[in-house]
Order: C-alpha cells, then sequence, then structure tokens
C-alpha cells in the first residue's frame, strides 16, 4: 500500500516537472506575427459628396492593405496554425463586410439613392447619404428595411448619416 502511494507521489512529481518544462519552452518561443488590425474611426466636420467618395476610397485602399497583410500570414511557412487560423477568420469576416458593403450600395443605387455609401462594422451598419435624396421620413425607413434584409441586422443597428452635396 505504501509502495502504490509512493509510486503516485514520483509519478504525479514527474507529471509536473513534464508540465513545467513544457510551460518553460511554450514561453520562449517568439510569436512570428499578430494578426489583430486596428480600428480607425475618421470624423469629417462639414461633410460633402466629395469627402464622403474620398473617405470611400480611403475606406478601401485601407481594406486592401489588411487583405494584403492577412493574406501574407496565410502564406508564411512558419506561421502557427492558430496563427493561420486567426488570419483566415480576420479575412473572411472583412470579405463578408466589403460584400455586405457593395450589395447595400447597389441596393441604394437600385432605388434611386444615387451617391450614397455603406461601410459596414462587426454590428453596424452606416449609411452616408446625400441629404437631398431624403424627400420624407418614409424615404428612410425603407433605406432601413431594404439593407436590414440584406445584412441581416435589426434596425436599431443601422445608422444613416445625411451628407452635403
Amino acid at each position: 500500500m505504501e509502495r502504490k502511494t509512493r509510486m503516485r507521489g514520483v509519478a504525479c512529481a514527474l507529471l509536473l516537472a513534464l508540465l513545467a518544462v513544457c510551460g518553460y519552452i511554450g514561453a520562449g518561443r517568439e510569436q512570428t506575427q499578430t494578426v489583430s488590425a486596428a480600428v480607425t474611426r475618421i470624423t469629417l466636420p462639414e461633410q460633402t459628396q466629395d469627402d464622403a467618395q474620398d473617405a470611400a476610397e480611403r475606406l478601401m485602399a485601407q481594406r486592401e492593405q489588411e487583405i494584403a497583410l492577412l493574406r501574407s500570414v496565410l502564406e508564411q511557412p512558419d506561421a502557427g496554425s492558430q496563427t493561420r487560423d486567426a488570419a483566415m477568420a480576420q479575412l473572411t469576416q472583412l470579405t463578408v463586410r466589403m460584400e455586405t458593403e457593395a450589395q447595400c450600395e447597389a441596393c441604394l443605387r437600385e432605388m434611386g439613392y444615387e451617391g450614397a455609401y455603406a461601410v459596414s462594422g462587426a454590428q453596424l451598419l452606416t449609411l452616408l447619404i446625400p441629404y437631398d435624396k431624403i424627400k420624407e421620413e418614409s424615404d428612410k425607413t425603407r433605406i432601413v428595411d431594404a439593407v436590414c434584409g440584406i445584412s441581416g441586422l435589426d434596425a436599431g443597428s443601422v445608422k444613416i448619416i445625411l451628407t452635403k452635396k
């Protein structure tokens, strides 16, 4: 009986030592590259339609850079599987947002709202629409209903910003 207890104690001590060695080895590894992207918020006072178009072009350029970064992480042969999985998840989220924006903008153009832009976040969709295109409150309701059907978001997650021409 005493021998079994002693053997269990030795086995536990060996397992703890092995766990400590593995933890030490894992802590000494260097990370190859971080995947998280910074969130950029841009405030445009006295925004004109040209400013909205410039902001949309800057957003597209920034997203292209993010896509290039994420693809470079995926192509690295020494990147770990967790790093690759995180990069793939972010790339998928980014492309889904871009697709949602493109679909919403196409829908708004079909509804007669030329010059409207959509910016999709994780749980929010912001629409930049020229103020002269919205005649009545019912126009806002129609817009929100249309983009909610496309994006799958609820009406409280859709924000409309009226821009000056």
